[in-house]
């Protein structure tokens, strides 16, 4: 087989998998896929983008949603390149068709570029296509795919390690190398600034210990930092305009100083796996340290473990095996956080990314989202192993059973939360042009973002899901309750209407699902209330 063949056939069985894992017969238009309240943002970027282009509206900043505050559309997780991308599919047949699609196709394309990788480095086609699969379909792939975009359509990251290592072995010139880096960076930046930004941190930790590890490499090392002068202004250039339009809404962001100590990989559950694992997920047999997390991705399995020791003790005096073994170790190290966990427990050791934690922007990283770059050091491993001569057969199998090992239970998907109240147009029917609404469930707690843009942006909304709440709005007792779901404990209704009053909410509807404890606090208010369709609408009186 030719070399376009072999990638056509890696492909077609890529997608033949994610086809049993991820779509198992799922309807692409009348479900949708993940869990938790991620989905639903996700689908409304999807949404916005388009939304906002035509009707001529700025798309980088809105009111529509946490008004009066707004977002910024740019810092959060809004993937503009995907949703431009899926705007043919998002115009002929909705943001859901389109949002489902970029979930269950992300795991493929993320395998096939690191196989494209792996085949660069080994030359093995067999090599590449398992080492393939331990990136594309790796715990922390699978586990983001259930509602992180963003953090799931991380292909771009190994083609751009294959443009270097191109570089490196003289495939490129400077001028395609630089030109393609570039473009890829661009693309990344506006997939996820987050994965953009450790980009740097990771590639410049991995270059320090190249040139530490690789003393014979030097020079090329020394060119290829020159690389990256020269593809520093075609990146920074034409993402000015973008960092200029952020600036003045740093502001708003305010995340919970706790969460890069808490969002962590536990030590055990590199071992253990979650119960988002095939064969936990038969034989109830998991890590619930982490529980369900999106964020527990770090589980790598008995046998890749394996395959990982043996080329690490096999290779140990080879500079290629030392280097290659090291930047896994830094990678899944760094991804320990701040603090190290075990079984559950912080033990208060210090770990190395603690020199990190205060660090402007990269402060908000999560470091359990750091094992997306082991998963691509042990593809590369794995690769690496299993095209080295001798016990063919043995090595092939121990890599298929890492595979196996893998292996995630099947995605979930549910119904689309659509309600016929907010059906296009009918909310304006009942309450006017634009009304203003604080929905419940509220935020993170259910379909609010989802509604209005079921709704096709008919309404402004106090509140809103699209990440955590501006800060500005964290001022308010009340904002921060019903975030957390709270409401009824110890939320006060006097909090509540001073909220929604300050806010400018017209009326709180309470859709399908909303906590019949907080419909109980607001009816003390007396403030007038009726039935339409299946929502309850309480009109907000004037001051």
């Amino acid at each position: 087989m030719t070399l376009r063949a072999h990638a056509l056939a890696a492909l077609l069985l890529y997608s033949l998998l994610a086809s049993v894992l991820m779509l198992h017969g799922a309807s692409l238009t009348h479900e949708l896929s993940g869990a938790g309240s991620d989905p639903y943002e996700s689908a409304w970027f999807l949404a916005w983008w388009p939304y906002a282009l035509t009707h001529h509206i700025d798309p980088f900043f809105t009111r529509l949603i946490w008004y009066p505050i707004g977002a910024s559309l740019l810092w959060v997780t809004s993937v503009p390149l995907l949703a431009l991308l899926g705007w043919p599919l998002t115009s002929a047949f909705g943001p859901v068709l389109t949002y489902n699609l970029l979930i269950v196709t992300s795991p493929v394309f993320c395998a096939w570029s690191a196989y494209f990788l792996c085949r660069h480095m080994t030359r093995n086609f067999a090599a590449a296509l398992i080492g393939g699969f331990v990136f594309g379909f790796s715990t922390y792939e699978t586990s983001q795919s259930f509602g992180a975009l963003n953090l799931a359509a991380v292909y771009l990251v190994p083609l751009l390690l294959l443009v270097i290592l191109k570089r490196l072995d003289d495939e490129l010139s400077r001028a395609q190398a630089v030109a393609l880096a570039a473009l890829l960076l661009l693309a990344q930046f506006l997939i996820c600034i987050e994965i953009f930004a450790t980009l740097f941190v990771f590639g410049g930790l991995a270059w320090a210990l190249a040139w530490a590890c690789l003393p014979a490499r030097r020079l090329v090392l020394r060119r290829l930092f020159a690389d990256g002068l020269y593809t520093a202004p075609f990146v920074a250039l034409p993402l000015l305009p973008l960092f200029i339009a952020m600036v003045p809404y740093y502001a708003l962001i305010n995340h919970p100083g706790i969460w890069p100590y808490i969002w962590v990989t536990d030590l055990t559950s590199i071992v253990l796996p979650s119960q988002r694992n095939l064969f936990s997920y038969m034989f109830g047999f998991f890590n619930d340290h982490r529980g369900g997390s999106q964020e527990n991705g770090a589980y790598l399995g008995l046998p890749l473990l394996l395959i990982l020791a043996m080329f690490v003790w096999g290779q140990r005096h080879t500079p290629r095996g030392r280097y290659c073994s090291v930047v896994f170790l830094l990678c899944l190290v760094c991804s320990l956080g701040p603090y190290l966990w075990v079984a559950g427990r912080c033990t208060g050791i210090v770990m190395p990314w603690m020199a990190m934690v205060h660090l402007p922007l990269l402060a908000g990283a999560l470091p359990a989202r750091f094992t997306m770059f082991a998963s691509l050091a042990a593809a590369v491993i794995t690769a690496f192993w299993l095209a080295q001569p001798g016990r063919r057969v043995a090595r092939l199998a121990l890599g298929l059973l890492a595979c196996v090992a893998l292996l995630p239970q099947p995605h979930p998907w549910r119904k689309l939360p659509d309600a016929k109240f907010f059906a296009p147009g009918r909310v304006e029917q009942v309450l006017g042009p634009n009304p203003r609404l604080l929905l419940l469930p509220f935020a993170i707690n259910g379909p609010s973002s989802y509604w209005q843009m079921q709704n096709q942006f008919g309404f402004t909304q106090v509140g809103g899901y699209l990440g955590f709440p501006p800060k500005p709005a964290q001022g308010y007792k009340a904002v921060m309750e019903l975030f957390g779901d709270k409401m009824g404990l110890s939320l006060k209704p006097e909090d509540f209407a001073a909220y929604a009053r300050a806010a400018g909410t017209q009326y709180v509807v309470a859709g399908p699902g909303a906590d019949p404890v907080e419909l109980a606090v607001i009816g003390t208010l007396g403030w007038p209330v009726r039935q339409v369709d299946d929502v309850t609408i309480f009109t907000v009186p004037p001051q």
